[in-house]
C-alpha cells in the first residue's frame, strides 16, 4: 500500500515537473548594466536588484531572456511606479562582430566563443528568441531633474504567446541634482552623404538637400543627448568662394547653418574648425594646407605648402573674413582652429610653419590640435595628446595649463594594452571610466575621432582596415552608434560614455563639498592611467558612496 502511495506521488511529481517545464520556457534574469552578455552567456544566480542615481541622471538595467524553442515576436514593457516626467527607453541589444585581430589587446580583453559581441542597442524593435541563445534588453530610465528623492520600483513585463513573466529592480534616487556638464566632449562624425545612405535605406542622399539637413539635425540631437559638447565644424570645406577680379569672396552660409543646427540641438559649447591641411604622403611626411582652385571649380581643393605664394595669398584673406564673421555671429570666443591632425616629431616643423603663418595673419585665432609631440610649445592653446603621450609626458602638459594653455586627452585605434578605451571586445567599465581618468589629472577634456564613420556593413563587421599599410581598426573603434531608417541608435558604449560623463560631473560636485573624499573616490577606480580596479561591484560601492556623501547636508 506504501508503495502503491509513493509510485503514485512519484506520477503526480513528474506531472507538476513536466507542467512546469511547458510553462517555464522562457526565462528572464537581470544583469548590471555595465556587464557584457553574449550568446552563449549563463548567468547562474541573479544578484542585480538595484541602482542608484541622482536627479537627472539615467537608470540602467539589463534583462537577459533566454527560451528553449525558437520563440516569434516576444514583447517587453517596462513601467516605473509614481515617477512622473520619467522617459524610459528599452530594446533589444544586437550582437555584431569583431573579426579582425589587432596588436597588443589589454590583459582582460573579452573574447567571444560566438564570435558575436553585444553593442547596438535596438530600441522600440521587437525580437524573436532563438532557442538556447541568450537574448538581452537594455533599460534606460531618464530621471526628471525635479524628480523627489525616493525609492521607485520598475516592473517588466515579458509576454510571449503563452507566457507572462515579470520581474522588477529598485531606482534609489538620491536627493542630489546633477549639475551641468563642466567636462568637454567631442565625437568626430563624418557627414559625407556617401555614408548618410545608411540612414536612408541605402538610398542617394544628396548634398545640401533637405534631407541631408534633416540628417544633420539627426546626428546633433544624438550628439547632444549623449553629453557631446563640441564639434568640429569645417568652414573652410563649407564656404562658398568666388572670385571677383583680384578679390575673393567668402559665403558662410553653409556653415552658419550647421553652427545652428548643433547650436540648437544642445552641443555647442564649441566650435572646432575643421582641419586645414593632412601629411603630403606616409605618417612622417611633411604638412601641406588645402587650397580651393578658384581658377576652375571652388569645391576643388589643391594640396600646397604653406610656403607657396598661393596658398598663403589665399589664407591671408580666408582668416581674415572668417574671424571678421565669427566675431560678428559672436561666436570667437567658442572657436578653436584644428589645423592637420597629429603632428609628430619628424614633421612638427613643417606644422609649426603652418601655424605661425594662421597666427600672423589671425592672432586672436586659438589653436586646438590632437598632437603627438609636445615641442609644439608657443603655437597650440589647446592641447589633446593621446592618452599615453599624457602619461608619458604629463609633467609638460600640467606646466603648460598653469601657463594658461587647455589640455585634453584623446584615444583611438591607440593606446591598446591596458588603456581605457572604447573598443567592444573591452570590459564595458573601461569605456565608463575614462572620465574617471579625466577627473584624477585634472584634464577638461576628451576627444575621439569615431562616431559615424560606419563602413558598408557597420551590424556586420565592426573592424576596419587601411587597405594600403594593412592598420587594423580594433573593433567599435570607428562608430559608437548604429544607423537606422532616418534614426541613429545607440549603443552599450554610447551609455557607458554618457554615464562615466555624469560621474564626472558628480565627482567635481563632491570636489566643492569634500575634496579629500572626492579623491579617495577617484583613486578607488583609477590607480594609475592605465591600471585601474574593474571590479563592477566595487565600482557600484563607490557610486553609492558618492551619492550618500553630497545628499547629506
Amino acid at each position: 500500500m506504501n508503495v502503491k502511495k509513493t509510485i503514485a506521488a512519484l506520477f503526480i511529481l513528474n506531472g507538476f515537473l513536466n507542467v512546469l517545464s511547458v510553462q517555464a520556457q522562457v526565462s528572464a534574469t537581470l544583469v548590471d548594466p555595465l556587464e557584457k552578455v553574449f550568446p552563449e552567456t549563463v548567468i547562474p544566480i541573479e544578484s542585480f536588484r538595484e541602482i542608484d542615481v541622482a536627479k537627472g541622471e539615467v537608470a540602467s538595467a539589463q534583462l537577459i531572456l533566454r527560451s528553449v524553442q525558437d520563440r516569434d515576436q516576444v514583447k517587453v514593457t517596462v513601467e516605473v511606479e509614481n515617477l512622473p516626467g520619467a522617459v524610459i527607453s528599452y530594446g533589444p541589444i544586437g550582437y555584431v562582430r569583431a573579426e579582425r585581430p589587432y596588436t597588443d589587446p589589454a590583459i582582460d580583453r573579452i573574447t567571444s566563443i560566438t564570435g558575436f559581441y553585444p553593442d547596438p542597442i535596438m530600441d522600440n524593435q521587437p525580437v524573436d528568441l532563438l532557442a538556447g541563445q541568450a537574448q538581452t534588453f537594455f533599460i534606460g530610465i531618464t530621471i526628471p531633474l525635479d524628480a523627489k528623492a525616493g525609492t521607485y520600483t520598475v516592473t517588466i513585463t515579458v509576454s510571449t504567446d503563452n507566457e507572462i513573466i515579470r520581474k522588477s529592480f529598485i531606482i534609489h534616487i538620491h536627493n542630489v541634482t546633477l549639475e551641468k556638464q563642466r567636462l568637454w566632449i567631442a565625437n568626430w562624425y563624418t557627414l559625407e552623404p556617401k555614408r548618410l545612405t545608411h540612414l536612408n535605406n541605402g538610398e542617394e542622399v544628396v548634398l545640401y538637400s533637405d534631407l541631408y539637413w534633416k540628417l544633420v539635425k539627426i546626428l546633433a540631437e544624438k550628439m547632444a543627448d549623449y553629453g557631446q559638447n563640441t564639434a568640429m565644424i569645417s568652414p573652410l570645406e563649407l564656404a562658398i568662394y568666388k572670385k571677383e577680379g583680384d578679390r575673393i569672396a567668402f559665403d558662410f552660409s553653409r556653415f552658419d547653418r550647421v553652427v545652428e543646427i548643433f547650436r540648437k540641438a544642445g552641443v555647442l559649447g564649441r566650435i572646432e574648425g575643421g582641419h586645414i591641411g593632412q601629411r603630403t604622403g606616409n605618417w612622417t611626411s611633411p604638412f601641406i594646407v588645402y587650397v580651393p582652385d578658384l581658377e576652375s571649380d571652388s569645391t576643388l581643393f589643391l594640396h600646397l605648402p604653406i610656403q607657396d605664394p598661393r596658398a598663403q595669398n589665399f589664407y591671408s584673406r580666408f582668416f581674415k573674413a572668417l574671424v571678421a564673421h565669427l566675431k560678428e555671429k559672436e561666436w570667437m570666443s567658442d572657436y578653436y582652429q584644428y589645423l592637420t591632425d597629429e603632428p609628430i616629431e619628424e614633421n612638427k616643423q613643417s606644422y609649426i610653419e603652418i601655424a605661425r603663418y594662421i597666427k600672423s595673419i589671425a592672432p586672436d585665432i586659438k589653436i586646438g590640435e590632437a598632437c603627438h609631440t609636445k615641442d609644439l610649445a608657443d603655437i597650440i592653446d589647446l592641447w589633446v595628446p593621446q592618452v599615453d603621450f599624457l602619461n608619458k609626458d604629463f609633467d609638460f602638459y600640467e606646466e603648460r595649463k598653469k601657463a594658461g594653455d587647455e589640455v585634453w586627452f584623446y584615444t583611438c585605434l591607440a593606446p591598446k594594452g591596458n588603456y581605457a578605451n572604447r573598443f567592444i571586445d573591452l570590459p564595458l567599465i573601461k569605456t565608463r571610466i575614462m572620465h574617471w581618468i579625466n577627473y584624477k589629472y585634472q584634464i577638461d577634456g576628451y576627444l575621439h575621432w569615431g562616431f559615424n564613420w560606419w563602413n558598408d556593413n557597420p551590424f556586420v563587421d565592426t573592424t576596419d582596415t587601411n587597405d594600403a599599410v594593412g592598420n587594423f581598426l580594433p573593433p567599435g573603434d570607428a562608430w559608437i552608434v548604429y544607423p537606422g531608417y532616418r534614426k541613429l541608435y545607440s549603443s552599450i558604449r554610447l551609455e557607458a560614455m554618457r554615464d562615466g560623463i555624469n560621474d564626472n560631473t558628480l565627482l567635481r560636485m563632491l570636489e566643492a563639498k569634500e575634496p579629500a573624499l572626492a579623491k579617495k573616490m577617484a583613486d578607488s577606480i583609477v590607480y594609475k592611467f592605465d591600471w585601474y580596479d574593474t571590479s563592477i561591484t566595487h565600482f557600484r560601492k563607490i557610486r553609492k558612496k558618492i551619492l550618500t556623501a553630497l545628499a547629506e547636508d
